[in-house]
């Protein structure tokens, strides 16, 4: 796709009322398109790059619109790398749809993520970078934070080159093989061939394992809450968000829906879900929200399984299948109503919530005691406490082209030692190569493109 420089312009910030609204233009003549709506002319034309000029905006009839300071951003060196112009305005939704609308009588509206297109279009960012862009401005706590500018700076893509730089080496050693076999000249060194390849593969597994995690950091972790009905979900809901979003009562069933919202543990985002207490019942009400109870826990990550202290648990909770138990936690809610001789666990450092007889013991009531469900839930998903130090792949899309130079990796190891021949290597590890370049975009075909700033804003 060959770069585009047709002018384009939208505005940048977000709709509404606010202290400034900021409106960009880019492209080829940006500059002398604002030149024609602003005063100072002169001032603005001759302005060199990065320099705000003070000055007023008028409409095509000369009526002038607000006091605005336009910064100015001359090519290569500015976001998209091409002649750009930011335009702050007063943040009166009206003021900035009047300059919008004079501007694109020399321009038109950007697409959704088109400046960003541009930037990755004209080598500002690579495709890593360029998807790191929205993932910062969508990220919902401050893990995804970090892993998205992590990825903006351009530290996962330095991990991804430095694999695809070792790629290309293994494979141009096999291409050499192949094309000088019967020169006079010394043969290619297998073993250490073999050894190069193998590295590959152990970078490449290891990113996708530290990757399978970044998942949670990017999208957040779904955590359902299940249980009998008054099983303390609605006060465990609350607890989790601080304020009270659920109604609590003594009275079992009050909850007939789910009710879901997203919380942030040591900067990891829950997406959190209380649901209908399970049990069998008559109520076609009742029983279609716990119908939605069970559909939320086969859909989530982790299940929170609430056995209150104060009862019988001999019962087995309808519903809970073997796929479902896999990924579930179980929780001796209540905690607060042992008596404090009987609190004191013998076996504590089991309760692991791993089965019912070593559920965690969970108070919303009692100080701290919270605190062993929080770091069982960083523990289940294998999610550091503190900072993250190394970029992650937290895509999706990156996983899944990472899988598939694993597997092409691992297929030209196994010619090696099978010494099935270096053509076959070579066309592995040429597979590899390609799937590493989907993920920077050295490889990515237009439709590709589209997809992925079609999930942008307009503005960015």
């Amino acid at each position: 796709m060959p770069p585009v420089s047709e002018p384009i312009c939208a505005l940048i910030t977000p709709p509404g009322c606010a202290a400034v609204s900021v409106i960009r233009i880019s492209g080829t003549g940006s500059i002398g398109i604002v030149t024609q709506f602003f005063r100072p002319r002169r001032k603005l034309l001759n302005s060199p790059s990065h320099r705000a000029v003070y000055g007023l905006f008028y409409n095509r009839d000369g009526q002038s619109l607000d006091q605005v300071l336009c910064t100015v951003f001359r090519a290569p060196k500015s976001y998209t790398g091409e002649d750009c112009v930011e335009i702050s305005c007063h943040g009166n939704p009206r003021l900035a749809a009047r300059i919008l609308a004079s501007l694109l009588l020399e321009a038109r509206l950007a697409r959704p993520g088109e400046f960003t297109l541009r930037a990755l279009l004209n080598g500002k960012l690579d495709l890593t970078q360029a998807e790191a862009v929205n993932d910062l401005i969508s990220a919902t706590g401050s893990k995804a934070e970090t892993a998205a500018l992590m990825q903006v700076r351009g530290l996962l893509s330095d991990r991804l080159r430095e694999l695809l730089d070792g790629i290309y080496d293994a494979r141009l050693r096999c291409e050499l093989a192949i094309d000088f076999a019967d020169q006079d000249l010394p043969p290619l060194d297998a073993y250490d061939l073999r050894e190069r390849v193998a590295g590959l593969l152990d970078a490449a597994k290891a990113m996708h394992s530290e990757g399978s995690r970044g998942r949670f950091i990017r999208e957040g972790i779904r955590v359902c809450l299940a249980g009998a009905p008054n099983s303390g979900k609605s006060s465990l809901f609350n607890a989790f968000l601080h304020f009270n979003r659920a109604i609590v009562t003594p009275h079992p069933g009050t909850t007939s829906d789910y009710l879901g919202e997203s919380v942030s543990l040591h900067g990891y985002t829950l997406v959190l879900y209380g649901t209908a207490g399970l049990r069998e019942s008559a109520n076609s009400i009742e029983r279609g929200g716990i119908d939605r109870s069970r559909e939320l826990m086969r859909q989530a990550d982790l299940v929170l399984c609430l056995l209150p202290v104060d009862e019988n648990h001999a019962a087995a909770i309808p519903g809970l299948t073997p796929g479902i138990a896999a990924k579930t936690l179980w929780l001796a809610s209540k905690w607060d109503l042992v008596p404090p001789k009987k609190s004191t666990d013998p076996c504590g450092e089991e309760r692991d919530g791993g089965s019912p007889e070593r559920a965690i013991p969970v108070s919303v009531m009692a100080p701290n005691g919270m605190e062993a469900l929080y770091e069982a839930i960083l523990k289940r998903f294998d999610l550091p406490p503190g900072d993250l130090t190394s970029p992650l792949v937290t895509n999706a899309r990156h996983l899944a082209a990472l899988e598939r130079s694993i597997t092409a990796i691992s297929n030209a190891l196994s010619s090696l030692e099978n010494q099935a021949g270096y053509e076959f290597t070579a066309f592995d590890l040429i597979a590899a190569a390609n799937a590493i370049g989907e993920i920077l975009g050295v490889t990515a075909d237009p439709d590709l493109l589209g997809r992925i700033f079609a999930d942008f804003c307009i503005g960015k």
